[in-house]
């Protein structure tokens, strides 16, 4: 054991082995990597809200999750209104706001958290440190301490830059007034004094106060002497708090310690300045949250060992939920990005014809924008900058920094200047011929150019004009101006020539100008150096506008402190120092921004549905980044590549088109669907919430409402979680527990609860919510006996709070019995089209290794070739590494794709499962060896998206993968099939999805006067993944009893003959076969 932590003692602390509370709500989820949760929820289909306001997230996590016994499916129902009351709050001035996957669970767990902070602290520690003591026998990071009850009250969140932190940061208030005023009821001498916002400066101070205004939240600048009101958030500048206040300072101990307290950029400080001291005695009896995309890089940058692993294990405690820049990119958001990372250092000649390169590539983005601007507005692309910019934070400007800032402006300055060596380096770069290589002895540049290649058919001169007109904003050669805007204080306007646009602005910090301006003029670079006294409008604040002329920025510190552009498209490094990590992760993540079609954050390649992307747009969907000197680059990819990103060099991305069949089917297939024109909410009479009616109470008997309070009592070990066993205790309100209920409370929480979920149809009356407790039968409680005796305030508190969730649950329950028996008759069969979301125009495949970028490009273009010689594969299957494509003939679109374990494949839309794809090799060869099963039918088959295709609310809203229809001319079959393991269903036989295959009979009979021109049968099957034989002992049932309720298992090789067996006997008896799409 103690070599073990020599070993350990002599590694560098990693943040990533240390996040031991982040671990801990992972395993609640059963995971062990964030990735593995990501893959499960990362679906766009599960983004938003059904009709009764319950996420699809959580519909999710119920279904897969609970089942292992960590998570409380009560609890998590009210977490997830919650949820949406937050959403509901912050986005109502924002137009609405829909919750990526990430930023949900960033807001679970804190539910999760503050729900047992306040109300079951003694036994979260336990629980916390039991799980820490098995992580720490397995971790690299160290020996962490216990957990105390103490230790609590600070939360941080490590979130990519464009990942949302300032929306976590709103909700995160809301969240704690919610628990913190829900504790106050049973502890009446909790207090708070204020709510504070920690920003690194006055800039983001005014610009975090315009995003709480928008979110609907009070909030005001911090003033001396000025009363703070209610649930005010003070918003205050960090460099505004001293030990002793002064005229525009404020000691930090006139706020006491019991705050709340949110810090943003909460990695500056951490390096012991007094930053870090003042948050942490303004929170100190309070609470605090802290945000920031690099609390990883501040920590290395630690002065000792010692210090960066107390750092580590501290945060490692604190920090909730990681969605750093390498989880942020993996999932599709913000843009791609292209390192220009030279093999060596450069002559002063290969200097100038790097930069070329790079202002080249930054050309071609605003070439690209500007030919078809129209096209580009849906995908919220703005018009490209090019940024020059450090990552000093330096009060004064270093003596670096402008030696790099005259590089930059005396290579513009040669370039506008001097056409012909222009000229020549430009036909160099698009003959692809310039010497410079990249790391793997490549050209540098090589085929970064195609746009231009092609419009310019390789004219250099044609080229350099048109840079000067598009960059420079100038029609002629000329020199470089530089003109002190002497009223702006730091900042210096670029145009060509002294009659032009400026065309960019130097922004060195107050000083600096005057420095800048006195040093070019020594150098004799031929720039021409100006004043203007009267310019009196900022250039730098201007960028932002629609008709911004302003192409260049250079020397901005305030990129990485808050200022917010859209456009940046191209960085250039200046003063790039060692040992400055946060700062930047902090360039790249504000650089790869990108708000995305339709403001879903993600580029073009990594939509989750098809949409017609133009021409070239990845081009500007890419941030191109290099440096005025080589070694910038070097450091700058270390850093991403400590941050354990996948770099431009490993991985590739290609499109694989898909062929449809639908107009070559010979019927016109059937799909169930509610008639158009119908609407519940709208258009059915008004319905009062009172006791149940006799069919509603004998729904409610077969399916009672189930609410279990008894807390978790787990113990955990590291391979496994054993419930510790004991007792339910089940429950009933007797009439003296309903004497005792706050009734108005009650009517509050169930009208908001309505109001939330647009139940707007259904009126609630206060009289008669007592009458619905009364009445017995409609559900099941779990309650520890010793809550329901009544013996203090706070109990009682508890059970009107258990009152309330079953009255929430009984309003959803209500609302969903009625609106299926309206809609019932209203259900029709319909035509299947060619539109339908179940058809798919294209796969977006990842290939995550360099080594095979060039096969599998082979490999792609031969698969497009045979799709679009013959609109089918040459055969059913084929493979290569572990990617597999198949086509079988009777599938509506083709190809088919599923993916081995091996080398790291991601394609989009899904690929299929195991058992999906299993279920299709038995159904083809069931086909191919029965060729004559039916006399004139045809099958077809159709992959059925889940929440977008077709889907069964009364079974658990359940969505089959795969409907399947045998057709012929006055009858169709139509069969929902759904491939998958059964081991994660509820676990009782007649759970809903399974006795699917009895509901869908009642449907059958309703439907079938809808549909008079032939006769429809509808089925429904389950093709289980899991064994028989687990399925029994799980189950507690023998086989015969499964196949009575048509689930049938894929280790069998008859289960296909089965399944056609029942859905028509004649289906499995010899006869003369037409499948579609064979010959």
């Amino acid at each position: 054991m103690g070599a073990k932590r020599t070993k350990k003692a002599n590694k560098a602390i990693n943040l990533n082995d240390c996040l031991v509370l982040n671990k801990y709500f992972l395993f609640l989820f059963g995971k062990r990597d964030f990735r593995e949760l990501a893959e499960d929820m990362r679906s766009a289909d599960l983004e938003g809200y059904n009709e009764e306001n319950t996420s699809y997230f959580h519909e999710f996590i119920v279904r897969k999750y609970v089942k292992l016994g960590f998570l409380n499916k009560d609890k998590l129902k009210e977490y997830d209104e919650n949820i949406f009351r937050y959403v509901q709050h912050i986005g109502e001035g924002r137009g609405g706001l829909t919750l990526k996957y990430f930023q949900y669970l960033a807001l679970l767990f804190t539910e999760m958290y503050l729900d047992r902070y306040f109300l079951d602290r003694e036994n979260f520690v336990a629980d916390l440190n039991n799980f820490l003591h098995e992580f720490n026998s397995g971790s690299d990071g160290g020996t962490i301490s216990d957990y105390t009850a103490d230790s609590l009250n600070k939360l941080a969140y490590m979130c990519a830059t464009g990942s949302g932190k300032t929306l976590i940061m709103h909700a995160n208030i809301l969240q704690f007034q919610h628990y913190f005023k829900r504790a106050q009821e049973y502890n009446k001498s909790l207090t708070l004094n204020k709510i504070i916002l920690l920003t690194p400066n006055e800039g983001l101070s005014h610009q975090h106060i315009e995003e709480m205004k928008l979110s609907d939240i009070r909030c005001r600048l911090f003033e001396k002497d000025t009363l703070q009101e209610k649930d005010e958030v003070l918003v205050i500048d960090i460099n505004k708090l001293e030990e002793q206040g002064k005229v525009k300072t404020v000691s930090v101990d006139s706020f006491e310690q019991n705050n709340l307290v949110l810090v943003d950029e909460g990695h500056k400080g951490l390096s012991g300045n007094m930053w870090y001291d003042f948050r942490s005695r303004l929170s100190e009896n309070g609470f605090s949250f802290e945000y920031s995309a690099t609390f990883k890089q501040a920590i290395k940058e630690e002065k000792t060992k010692s210090e960066a692993e107390a750092l580590a294990h501290q945060y490692g405690k604190a920090i909730i939920f990681d969605y750093s820049y390498k989880y942020f990119y993996n999932d599709g958001y913000g843009k791609e990005y292209r390192i220009y990372n030279l093999k060596e250092s450069l002559s002063r000649e290969q200097q100038e014809l790097y930069l070329t390169g790079c202002l080249l590539s930054f050309y071609q983005q605003m070439k690209i924008y500007q030919s078809d601007r129209g096209a580009f507005v849906p995908f919220n692309i703005e018009k490209p900058l090019l940024v020059f910019v450090g990552n000093s934070v330096n009060k004064t400007v270093s003596k670096d920094e402008l030696t790099d800032v005259q590089e930059v402006l005396a290579f513009i300055n040669g370039f506008t200047a001097n056409k012909e060596k222009a000229v020549s380096r430009i036909k160099m770069l698009l003959d692809d011929n310039t010497g410079l290589l990249d790391e793997r002895g490549q050209e540098l540049f090589y085929g970064d150019f195609s746009y231009l290649q092609n419009l310019f058919q390789r004219d250099a001169g044609s080229v350099y004009d048109d840079v000067l007109k598009i960059v420079f904003e100038a029609t002629s050669t000329g020199r470089l101006h530089l003109v002190n805007l002497k009223q702006l204080g730091g900042e210096i306007g670029l145009r060509i020539g002294s009659d032009n646009e400026f065309f960019g602005v130097i922004n060195v910090g107050a000083g600096g100008d005057s420095e800048l301006i006195k040093n070019i003029e020594k150098g004799k670079t031929g720039i021409v150096t100006d004043e203007n006294q009267f310019e009196n409008e900022s250039l730098f604040k201007r960028i932002n506008d629609k008709n911004s002329k302003i192409n260049i920025l250079i020397g901005s510190k305030k990129f990485t402190e808050g200022w917010n552009s859209w456009r940046v498209s191209t960085m250039g490094l200046i003063n790039f120092a060692k040992g400055e990590g946060s700062q930047a992760i902090q360039l790249f993540g504000r650089g790869v921004r990108l708000k995305g079609y339709g403001n879903c954050l993600k580029r073009s390649s990594k939509l989750d549905y098809p949409v017609e992307v133009p021409r070239y747009i990845n081009k500007i969907e890419t941030l191109t980044i290099f440096g005025v000197k080589a070694d910038y680059m070097a450091q700058f990819k270390e850093y991403l590549e400590k941050e354990d990103m996948d770099l431009n060099d490993s991985i590739r991305k290609f499109k694989l088109p898909v062929v449809s069949r639908f107009h070559d089917a010979k019927d016109k297939l059937k799909v169930i669907k509610v008639k158009d024109g119908i609407n519940f909410k709208k258009q059915s009479k008004r319905l009062i919430l009172t006791t149940p009616s006799d069919g509603f109470m004998d729904n409610l008997v077969k399916n009672k409402v189930k609410v279990d309070y008894n807390a978790a009592i787990q113990s955990l070990t590291s391979t496994r979680s054993e419930d510790v066993k004991y007792q339910k205790d089940e429950a009933v309100l007797e009439p003296h527990h309903i004497a005792f209920l706050d009734v108005d409370k009650l009517y509050a929480e169930l009208l908001q609860c309505k109001n939330q979920k647009a139940y707007y149809n259904i009126s609630i009356e206060k009289s008669l919510l007592l009458e619905i407790l009364k009445t017995k039968g409609w559900y099941t409680l779990f309650v520890p006996k010793a809550l329901m005796e009544i013996d203090s305030f706070d109990k009682i508190g508890r059970i009107n709070d258990i009152c309330v969730m079953l009255l929430k649950n009984y309003l959803d329950r209500f609302f969903k019995y009625h609106k299926a028996q309206w809609e019932a008759p209203h259900l029709v069969y319909g035509d299947l089209k060619s539109s339908d979301k179940n058809f798919i125009d294209e796969y977006n495949i990842t290939l995550f290794n360099k080594e095979r970028f060039d096969e599998f490009a082979e490999l792609i273009e031969g698969i497009k070739e045979a799709l679009e010689k013959n609109r089918r594969l040459g055969k059913y299957e084929d493979k290569h590494l572990n990617f597999r494509y198949f086509d079988f003939y009777s599938h509506l679109y083709t190809p088919l794709i599923s993916i081995d374990k091996g080398i790291r494949i991601e394609v989009s839309p899904v690929s299929l499962n195991s058992d999906e794809k299993l279920f299709i090799d038995r159904l083809k060869k069931y086909c191919d060896d029965n060729p004559s099963a039916f006399i004139e039918k045809r099958l077809y088959l159709l992959r059925n998206k889940s929440k977008a295709g077709i889907g069964f609310f009364e079974a658990g809203n359940f969505y089959p993968d795969f409907i399947m229809w045998i057709a012929e001319d006055d009858k169709q079959y139509i069969t929902f099939i759904d491939p998958k393991g059964i081991m994660m269903l509820e676990k009782n036989i007649n759970n809903p999805k399974i006795q699917f295959y009895k509901t869908i009979k009642e449907k059958e009979a309703q439907l079938q006067p809808t549909c008079t021109e032939k006769q429809i049968i509808l089925n429904s099957f389950i093709m289980s993944g899991t064994p028989a034989a687990d399925a029994s002992s799980h189950f507690g049932v023998k086989r015969p009893e499964f196949e009575s309720r048509n689930v049938l298992f894929l280790e069998d090789d008859d289960c296909i003959e089965k399944m056609m067996s029942k859905i028509c006997l004649e289906c499995s008896k010899p006869a003369s076969m037409e499948r579609h799409g064979a010959k």
